[in-house]
């Protein structure tokens, strides 16, 4: 049985630049109702010496990963199986760096494509001139605290959506590039699809390969889909033809994290190769089928509504279904 999990995909302690340790970053991912983490120090993964492959630390399991940190871009990994030396890829030669995680078991993700580069941070703008994109578990398509109001999120949007037009296959992930906490913020969830609910390396893996996350600045959003007889998770295949996809907004989990920030969840929404295809009216309800014919691609769902004063925002995204 799939279990999704709400997950916090980009931290920070003090072994690179955070100002966290591992047990007062993993106190503040309760305080935010996270149920694991993933440790993603620059450059080092010195913050799991001693530990098992999968800990956890105060009740929070912390997954496995790493930040490369370069001067043309940062990508993530989590659980490698043995070190790939981020210090020798260059623009054109990522892909061969990537094969290599993949050889070693790894899972990679692209960070914030967007974040502001030279002269103010260099290395943050993703300038890796990927070509085996079939490399890549997922991207990083929210990044930082309060993602609906940074300029960089459409930008990430539609990196992402190009990509899957062209028929790659990636999942989504957010990550608020958690260094310090300063004061309680507006941050998104990553929910993973767990095999029984295990945090595990297999569990986690197996979530990222097979696309099963989604997005969510407020309410969970459990989604079925159903062609025929059969059911399908996030992530799967479909043939063409009719669907029914459901889907049900549980607006008590981690609602204390997110109700401050005038989350209010308004527009369920049906996008197929970038169109949208159907909508509902969710501000009154939390229950909802969507009948559609699904063509040769992707579709995905996506929630719209208010936040932090402002109308209109994406306030969920779930990775792509896809079509033969």
């Amino acid at each position: 049985m799939i279990t999704y999990k709400p997950f916090e995909m980009h931290t920070h302690t003090y072994n690179s630049d955070g100002r966290f340790t591992l047990e007062e970053l993993c106190d503040a991912a309760k305080a935010y109702e996270y149920q694991g983490i993933a440790l993603t120090d620059h450059n080092t993964t010195s913050g799991f010496d001693g530990l098992p492959e999968t800990p956890v630390i105060n009740g929070i399991p912390v997954i496995r990963g790493i930040e490369w940190t370069t001067f043309f871009g940062h990508m993530q990994v989590l659980y490698a199986e043995k070190f790939v030396d981020w210090r020798r890829a260059k623009p054109e030669t990522i892909d061969d760096f990537t094969a290599q995680i993949k050889a070693a078991n790894g899972i990679v993700g692209v960070v914030h494509p967007f974040e502001v580069g030279s002269p103010m941070c260099t290395g943050c703008y993703f300038d890796f001139k990927v070509q085996k994109w079939e490399n890549v578990d997922y991207i990083e398509v929210w990044s930082k605290a309060e993602p609906t109001r940074r300029y960089e999120t459409p930008l990430a949007l539609a990196m992402w959506t190009d990509l899957l037009n062209r028929g790659y296959r990636l999942a989504v992930t957010a990550g608020r590039d958690w260094h310090w906490e300063k004061k309680k913020q507006h941050a998104a969830a990553t929910y993973i699809g767990l095999e029984d609910g295990i945090v595990s390396a297999r569990t986690v893996r197996d979530a990222f390969r097979n696309g099963r996350t989604y997005l969510t600045c407020g309410p969970r959003m459990d989604i079925t889909l159903r062609q025929g007889d059969a059911a399908y998770e996030i992530g799967q295949t479909v043939e063409p033809g009719c669907c029914r996809l459901t889907v049900s907004l549980d607006r008590n989990e981690r609602r204390k994290v997110w109700e401050e920030f005038g989350i209010t969840p308004r527009e369920l929404r049906i996008v197929m190769n970038g169109e949208t295809v159907c909508s509902a009216d969710c501000l009154n309800g939390d229950d909802f089928s969507f009948d559609f014919t699904a063509q040769k691609g992707w579709f995905r769902l996506e929630m719209y509504g208010d936040a932090l004063g402002e109308n209109g925002k994406q306030l969920g995204l779930s990775s792509p279904f896809y079509c033969k």
